[in-house]
């Protein structure tokens, strides 16, 4: 059986070519519905004889997938060959054609075969081809905002970047995001794998050696806010791994010979409390409740770099839609069951980004050197109600049912209050003033596109 999709690119063949050879293509264009994990690879870009090694879960069972780059001729094509895995056969040859000196053509040809025979073949060939067209759809879509963003600073230099939080949900998607664009990528963790820098906020142990020499650093790290149900304890465990680990980072920033220029700190909306119908902005005041203080507190830490870096950067988070982690992945089997719908009434407004603009206004910031507060939301919110209709239409699922604002707080505590039922009714205001262009600012085009649901009449 044979699949094949194309799409038009904004650049040439060779730069095309690149993009897909770099370090973090690979995962940039993996599909987030998808539950991929990279075991190993042998060899450097997309050399012949380059190995890859996948591991597939799907209803609870693994699969390992092995394939190898069988051909390759830069800037033209490469081919990459299933040795072992879920097919009888697979075999994807990638086709860069120019159409002039800034256009090419990407053309996706796969051979595939079913275990189990013709008959087995002939039966799931339409749900496969659906699979397929779903996926490099989604692919395409991503090759194409990447290479619009590579082009744009095509003359900058790679800059060096320390990402903390970088193996977590937004951290490693923005990692894969900055490799693919040719820029040099290390994590600030625990558990430092090569390259990486080590530190433990909770004994206040960083590895300043290895903190010289980086151009920005982003710090997302954090724990999850919806971990767990607060209590005293819990409180203070969020507390220390937002305002005391920026503080012992900005210390150490401090104190190295070669300082980044650019500091990007993680913060959020919960900043500004709960608003009711107020449209809030970045000049708008502090709200009230645990959110917004412990917000305050973690930005007044990011604040301190001021003092010694070119600039800082806070960024208020709103919920980041990708169905490869964070809120909208821990909805999706209640969704998909048909039983969601809305938190307690409804009303309350939730401030929304889909990942590709969280990545790409971040990179915009970081690129265009702004500094301060920035709201990275969409400008368009939703309420509760309105966002459980949309999901359920992209599902196309029922989302009628209702979690009552009592059954929350018993389940959840103070932060069914202040992270679920609170408004918030944000805008990007500096983000627009900057310029940034939200590539997916409607709720429904954000979720088709992680979702992986192919919009009636779209191409390519």
């Amino acid at each position: 059986m044979r699949f094949r999709r194309e799409v038009l690119l904004p650049c040439s063949a060779s730069e095309a070519f690149d993009l897909h050879a770099r370090e973090g293509a690979f995962e940039r264009l993996a599909p987030p519905w998808d539950r991929l994990e990279i075991l190993s690879k042998t060899g450097t870009g997309l050399e012949k004889n380059s190995t890859i090694l996948l591991q597939l879960r799907k209803l609870g069972f693994r699969k390992e997938w092995l394939a190898v780059i069988s051909e390759c001729s830069d800037g033209v094509y490469f081919k990459d060959v299933q040795v072992r895995g879920p097919f009888a056969k697979w075999e994807h040859k990638h086709a860069f054609n120019g159409v002039d000196a800034s256009t090419s053509i990407l053309a996706d040809e796969i051979e595939y075969a079913l275990p189990g025979g013709s008959l087995v073949n002939s039966f799931a060939r339409g749900h496969v081809q659906s699979i397929l067209e779903r996926t490099f759809w989604y692919r395409h879509e991503i090759t194409k905002n990447d290479l619009v963003l590579w082009d744009r600073y095509r003359d900058r230099n790679p800059s060096k970047i320390l990402i903390s939080g970088g193996y977590g949900f937004l951290g490693s998607r923005l990692s894969a995001f900055l490799r693919a664009q040719g820029h040099s990528v290390a994590v600030l963790t625990r558990s430092p794998k090569n390259g990486d820098v080590g530190w433990d906020p909770a004994s206040g142990m960083v590895d300043k050696e290895r903190l010289e020499g980086f151009d920005a650093v982003i710090h997302l790290a954090g724990e999850n806010l919806a971990s767990g149900r607060w209590n005293d304890q819990r409180k203070t465990q969020l507390w220390n791994s937002r305002v005391d680990a920026t503080k012992l980072l900005v210390q150490a920033l401090e104190g190295v010979k070669r300082q980044p220029q650019t500091f990007i700190c993680a913060s959020g909306i919960g900043y500004y409390g709960d608003c009711g119908d107020q449209r809030v902005r970045e000049t708008d005041p502090l709200g009230t409740g645990f959110l917004a203080e412990l917000c305050q507190a973690w930005e007044a830490e990011s604040i301190a770099a001021e003092s010694f870096l070119d600039r800082v950067v806070r960024l208020r988070t709103g919920v980041v839609m990708d169905a490869g982690g964070g809120a909208l992945r821990e909805m999706l089997p209640l969704f998909l069951m048909g039983l969601g719908g809305a938190l307690g009434k409804g009303n309350q407004w939730m401030p929304w980004i889909a990942l590709e603009d969280w990545i790409g206004s971040l990179y915009h910031l970081l690129m265009e050197e702004e500094a301060g507060a920035c709201n990275l939301v969409s400008p368009n919110p939703v309420t509760s109600r309105e966002f459980a209709k949309c999901l359920g239409s992209v599902l196309s699922r029922p989302a009628v049912m209702s979690v009552p604002a009592p059954v929350l707080r018993l389940m959840l505590g103070e932060f069914a209050n202040e992270g679920l039922l609170s408004s918030c009714r944000a805008q990007p205001a500096r983000l627009e003033s900057f310029g940034y262009q939200f590539k997916y600012p409607n709720l429904g085009d954000a979720l088709n596109l992680t979702l992986g649901r192919f919009p009636e009449g779209s191409s390519s």
